[in-house]
C-alpha cells in the first residue's frame, strides 16, 4: 500500500536559526547564516545553489555530523543538538543513509560486500536477497563482484547509493547523488528514492544542480551566501 503523502502532516526535521561559522576572529567564514526550515516525512527536498551557498555544511548538520554554531535541530520530535554523540551515532547507523560526494567505499571489498559491510553496520541482517535487491535497484547487480577500482565513477556513486538505502532508512541525505550519472541513470535514480518514499514513507534530503532532477522533488530549497533565498513547493503533477 502507498504511503506517498499519506504522511506528510508528520515534520520529520525541523531547525530554528541554524548558524554555522568556521574559525573565529578576523579569518572567521560563516557558512550559515539563520536556517528555518521544516521537512516533512515521506517527502524529497532538494538543496540548491552554487558552490559555497552552505548546501553540505546544511546536510552535515541535519545528519549529526556537525555540529551549528547556533540554533537547534529537531529530528522526529527529538532535539538532535542536544543528544549525547553516542545517541547521534547510533541514529546515523540504523535510521539515516548517507551518501557522500565522495562515495566512501572500502576499495579492497567487492560491490557486494561494501553493500553488506553497511548493512552489518546498521545493526541489519545482510542476507543475499537484501543486498542484491538493493544492487538491483541501482542497476549494479550484474558487476556486484567488482572492486571499487574497476568501476567507473558513476558505478561507484551507484554502489554507494544502494549501500546507503539498502538497511531502509528513514532519513536520506545525499549530496548530489546524480553528479557522475547520465541523465538517464540520474532518473532512475530519483525514482529508486520515489518508491522508497512511496512504499516505506522515507525522507530523503538531497543536494543538486540538475534542473530536470528539481522537478522530481517534493520541495526547492534555495541557498545563498549561507541564508535560504528561496523555498519552492513543487506541483504533485511534475512527479508522478
Amino acid at each position: 500500500m502507498s504511503i506517498e503523502n499519506g504522511c506528510n502532516s508528520r515534520v520529520m526535521l525541523r531547525t530554528e536559526g541554524i548558524r554555522r561559522v568556521f574559525g573565529s576572529g578576523s579569518g572567521a567564514v560563516t557558512a550559515l547564516d539563520g536556517i528555518d526550515l521544516t521537512i516533512r516525512q515521506g517527502t524529497i527536498t532538494a538543496l540548491v545553489g552554487r558552490s559555497g551557498s552552505g548546501k553540505t555544511t546544511l546536510l552535515n548538520i541535519l545528519c549529526a555530523l556537525d555540529e551549528p554554531t547556533a540554533g537547534r535541530v529537531w529530528w522526529d520530535g527529538r532535539d538532535l543538538t542536544a543528544m549525547p554523540e553516542k545517541q547521534k551515532n547510533a541514529l546515523r547507523r540504523r535510521e539515516i543513509g548517507l551518501v557522500f560526494q565522495s562515495f566512501g567505499l572500502m576499495p579492497l571489498m567487492s560491490a557486494y560486500e561494501n553493500v553488506e559491510f553497511g548493512l552489518r553496520v546498521a545493526g541489519v541482517k545482510a542476507g543475499r536477497e537484501r543486498v542484491e535487491r538493493a544492487l538491483e535497484w541501482v542497476g549494479m547487480k550484474e558487476r556486484m563482484k567488482h572492486r571499487p577500482p574497476e568501476l567507473s565513477g558513476g558505478e561507484q556513486q551507484r554502489v554507494a547509493i544502494a549501500r546507503a538505502i539498502a538497511h531502509e532508512p528513514r532519513l536520506l541525505i545525499a549530496d548530489e547523488p546524480t553528479a557522475e550519472l547520465d541523465s538517464r541513470m540520474g532518473l532512475q535514480i530519483i525514482r529508486v528514492f520515489r518508491d522508497l518514499v512511496k512504499r516505506l514513507g522515507t525522507t530523503v534530503v538531497l543536494t543538486t544542480h540538475d534542473p530536470g532532477i528539481m522537478e522530481l522533488v517534493d520541495q526547492v530549497i534555495a541557498l545563498e551566501d549561507g541564508r535560504i533565498v528561496k523555498h519552492a513547493e513543487m506541483p504533485a503533477a511534475t512527479r508522478s
